[in-house]
């Protein structure tokens, strides 16, 4: 609708314009006709300017459109940094805290390992105790056993092999060496011992071990025989004897 006005009004402009103005080469017929070209070019280079600014009003509020949803978006994503803002304040808090429980644990966990090994060493040293207990009582019953058989209280008979001296049995000087310093003197104190501590003593192998068990059994006696020393004799009970 303004566009037709403004035409209506150029025109009007135009026919005073003819009748008032003199014109003197061209008749009044070339002069309408040149003239209405040249509106008609006006009117066409208005219209490409009223096309270019109305695509610029849309370009403006397309901008200002998007404009307003970056805007939004903008918002939006304030929100979400807010809310992540606050997340994560609480994870560190969390963390704090965990690392609080962490180390609290680990303390824990080092007295109960402390108490363990103080424990574990109270144990140890009860169960030495209960050993030397049971040695003491052992040696006490060999003992008693002992004077019964002295008295003849008990029927005993003494193994006269046992009183002999652990160089009796031919070993080599080093194996012999080895037992005595371990208190073993006696063969009645090698038969007190079980093969496998033996085993353990530098410098008897298998085949020493072998010769010494060959060496007691042919002299009647073997590795863990019941007998009982009275000083340096040893006596086995003949109720034994006659089971055998």
């Amino acid at each position: 609708m303004n566009i037709d006005m403004l035409f209506c009004i150029v025109l009007m402009v135009l026919g005073a314009f003819l009748i008032y103005y003199p014109i003197k080469d061209e008749s009044p017929r070339q002069k309408l006709k040149k003239l209405a070209d040249s509106v008609a070019s006006d009117k066409k280079d208005i219209d490409y300017l009223i096309q270019r600014f109305s695509y610029l009003l849309d370009n403006m509020a397309a901008d200002n459109g998007k404009g307003s949803a970056l805007r939004c978006q903008i918002a939006k994503l304030e929100e979400v940094v807010k809310e992540l803002n606050g997340k994560r304040k609480e994870l560190e808090l969390n963390n704090r805290s965990m690392t609080d429980v962490n180390d609290e644990l680990k303390r824990s966990n080092a007295e109960l390992l402390r108490k363990a090994s103080e424990l574990r060493d109270e144990i140890q040293q009860q169960e030495i105790k209960i050993q030397q207990q049971e040695e003491y009582i052992n040696s006490v019953q060999r003992v008693k056993e002992g004077l019964e058989i002295a008295l003849d209280n008990i029927q005993a008979e003494e193994v006269h092999y046992l009183s002999q001296p652990i160089f009796s049995m031919k070993m080599t000087p080093i194996v012999r060496s080895k037992l005595e310093s371990h208190g073993i003197l006696y063969v009645g104190d090698l038969i007190q011992l079980n093969e496998e501590y033996l085993m353990e003593i530098w410098g008897l192998g298998p085949v020493a071990l072998e010769r010494i068990k060959t060496k007691l059994n042919e002299n009647g006696v073997w590795f863990g025989m019941d007998v009982i020393r009275i000083n340096d004799r040893w006596y086995r009970r003949k109720q034994e004897l006659t089971t055998d």
